[in-house]
């Protein structure tokens, strides 16, 4: 049975669609955690943030789970409740990171 990383490695050289969709689930994911340790930072809960949004504890847990991407909105309400920066730029740059 091949490892998984291996296994990876080859479905991206074998197909590009693959490799960019492999791409974009990491930066999902990237925004997901970093949201979720800047909550958990301040000592938060889902519900506390939520509060601080105006948003549903639901809704935050699926965007901390990666399974929601936020709109521009709710990035700029997230990175307000949390006193945060977030900087999105080309090449999949993603950053989010205390004010």
């Amino acid at each position: 049975m091949k490892a998984h990383r291996q296994y990876v490695r080859e479905q991206v050289r074998r197909d590009p669609r693959f490799a960019k969709d492999l791409e974009k689930a990491r930066a999902e994911v990237r925004l997901a955690v970093m949201i979720a340790r800047l909550r958990e930072e301040r000592g938060w809960s889902q519900r506390d943030l939520a509060r601080m949004t105006g948003m549903k504890q639901p809704q935050i847990a699926r965007i901390e789970k990666g399974e929601r991407i936020p709109t521009l909105a709710t990035l700029w309400r997230l990175a307000d409740a949390l006193d945060a920066r977030m900087e999105i730029g080309p090449h999949k740059h993603l950053e989010v990171r205390a004010a």
